[in-house]
């Protein structure tokens, strides 16, 4: 059976404020300057990164808007999902209007996920990063972020993507 298309699957991401992961893979090993960070080299693989929808169209828009290739370059995953060797794979989100960034990007690590690149993601938090390597195959990483997130009292659901 074929998979619906994105737009339809991204109709249940709720337009409320939230938390997600999104689980990125890159397909060639990454090398680009991301604004203030300077040259970031990443490895081919799975990568999740944490982020917060707080604006206009909550969780939907800002999912959909990180899964489409076509966008101006606005923050460090912007760089990675406008690069042409790189696929959304799928989102993590869960409801909230609590700021649990932080929180989230120090579970997951906890749970075994990599930090990937200082700095990523997280110049107005103080976390180390929000970007982390996942060694394990897709489904893995997505349990992971769905953990993480229940260790936060949330209720996470996920989406793929592709």
């Amino acid at each position: 059976m074929e998979a619906p298309p994105m737009s339809s699957r991204l109709r249940l991401v709720p337009r409320s404020p939230g938390l997600y992961t999104l689980i990125v893979e890159l397909c060639d090993r990454f090398s680009r300057v991301v604004g203030s960070l300077g040259v970031v080299e990443l490895d081919k693989g799975l990568y999740v990164y944490v982020g917060s929808a707080r604006g206009p169209g909550g969780l939907y828009a800002r999912i959909r808007r990180h899964a489409s290739r076509e966008k101006r370059v606005r923050w460090h995953i912007d760089y990675i999902t406008t690069w042409g060797s790189s696929r959304v794979l799928a989102a993590v989100y869960a409801v909230t209007s609590s700021d649990l960034e932080p929180r989230l990007a120090r579970e997951l690590e906890a749970l075994g996920l990599e930090p990937a690149v200082r700095g990523f993601g997280c110049s107005d938090k103080p976390s180390f990063t929000h970007l982390f390597r996942c060694v394990e195959p897709l489904e893995l990483c997505v349990d992971a972020c769905v953990e993480a997130m229940r260790r936060l009292g949330l209720e996470p659901r996920a989406v793929a993507l592709l």
